[in-house]
């Protein structure tokens, strides 16, 4: 289907009644030049005529909508035939579809049917037409919502359709309500102080202490709400006994035979996988010391951990090698369960350290990178290895993560040095231990 359009120019006006050109192989029509006896099919049911059974249209009117299908179609009127008269009802509907219920008027289309509920400054739900909308909607900015007064202006109304002195009204009930819910408890509204309290406390000009101390809680309802607290404690950790029951048994037997167990901690260069160890600890389960002591690295110490750690190479520059100190850390740990906060990082800084000193005195040439050395592999099997002390912390706090999809792990905050750390670790194996179960 193709349109062709007759070209002109300016200086030759078009004649009337002439096609512009041609849409589908029939003549194509500009606005305004259409013959008499063709129309569009909205012309034919205004002039009370419609299209016959099978009716094609003998020209085209050229029109671009923004959102259309083209040229519209034109019939000549001796093809159409009458349509039938409207009955009295039908016409009472169609008058009654275009008539408006505040100022009957009759409109030229049907009106919109309109609600409160869409519209709550229409006096009824039915036809409306705009010009009755937008009058009482003007009217409606301008009343007052409570007191029901109109006004000249909708100055004299707020943006909550209240007046001036409603709006005191209300600030003053709101003011008398709030003074009255200070002094009272807000669970089952005893009086807990008085209004010679309150008034001292607000002439304080210290908001923020009345709102802290007021309104008060009864000791009655204080009460139900400690036991009410506990129990709700108790029943989240009946539903998590599974994962919380070992972990505090685990800690209650650290805490019975603390020389049985050891807690380990470490102060490395940095985080990657050949950190090198610049300070250890070893400590009982009660906390005394058991090993404490610098470690020399042989490797310049990063800015960034001395930053955490505080140390520095000058303090270390004396200080032993890890394979100096390995004799004694092997007599120390042999016979103990040993506990580290972070078990898996700890763990492979000292995999890398046995390898590095291994690798020192029995070399294997074809040791790739970040592999451990038999003899370091032997030794770390050898270790009597504990529970991960952060791990069962998670699980003690309760608090999950919905980003790792389990416990929530905590800081050791313990001043980033290994011995305040190993002691900082005791702490928290002793409060593991200190609740009672919940059954």
């Amino acid at each position: 289907m193709t349109t062709r359009t007759r070209s002109t120019t300016d200086d030759t006006p078009p004649v009337p009644h002439q096609p512009v050109g041609t849409h589908d192989e029939r003549p194509l029509y500009a606005s305004g030049e259409v013959p008499d006896d063709l129309m569009t099919a909205a012309q034919l049911k205004e002039a009370g005529r419609r299209l016959t059974k099978g009716q094609k249209p003998r020209a085209y009117l050229k029109y671009k909508p923004k959102h259309g299908k083209g040229p519209v179609p034109l019939y000549h009127v001796e093809d159409t035939e009458r349509a039938r008269a409207l009955s009295p009802k039908q016409t009472a509907q169609k008058v009654a579809r275009r008539t408006c219920i505040l100022c009957t008027q009759v409109a030229d289309a049907p009106l919109w049917e309109r609600t409160r509920k869409e519209s709550p400054w229409l006096a009824a739900d039915g036809r409306i037409c705009q010009q009755c909308s937008d009058g009482a909607h003007e009217q409606w900015q301008r009343t007052c919502g409570r007191c029901r007064t109109t006004f000249r202006s909708r100055a004299s109304v707020d943006y909550s359709r209240t007046c001036g002195p409603c709006r005191a009204v209300l600030d003053h009930g709101q003011d008398l309500a709030r003074r009255l819910s200070l002094r009272h408890c807000p669970e089952c509204l005893t009086q807990t102080a008085t209004r010679e309290q309150i008034e001292a406390a607000a002439a304080d000009d210290l908001p923020h202490r009345l709102y802290a101390h007021y309104p008060r809680t009864c000791g009655l309802c204080r009460a139900e709400q400690k036991k009410a607290a506990e129990e709700a404690g108790r029943a989240y950790e009946r539903e998590r006994w599974d994962e919380l029951g070992p972990v505090r048994q685990w800690a209650r037997q650290v805490v019975a035979a603390p020389e049985r167990y050891a807690v380990l901690d470490t102060e490395t260069t940095g985080l990657e996988w050949d950190a090198k160890v610049v300070e250890i600890s070893v400590t009982d389960g009660a906390g005394n010391i058991l090993l404490n002591t610098l470690v020399n690295p042989r490797t310049p110490i990063p800015r960034e951990a001395r930053s955490i750690h505080g140390i520095s190479d000058d303090d270390v520059r004396d200080a032993l090698s890890f394979s100096m100190i390995l004799p004694e850390l092997t007599r120390v740990l042999a016979g103990r369960r040993i506990i580290i906060y972070n078990a898996e990082y700890d763990t492979r800084v000292l995999a890398h350290e046995l390898t590095r000193h291994h690798q020192e005195d029995n070399p294997i040439p074809d040791l790739r990178r970040m592999e451990r050395h038999p003899a370091a592999e032997e030794w770390m099997r050898n270790q009597q290895w504990s529970r991960c002390a952060m791990l069962a912390y998670a699980v003690h706090r309760g608090e999950w993560s919905d980003y790792w999809d389990g416990w929530a792990w905590a800081p050791l905050n313990g001043g980033h040095r290994a011995l305040a750390d190993c002691r900082k670790v005791v702490q928290r194996i002793k409060e593991m231990a200190a609740p009672p179960d919940p059954f």
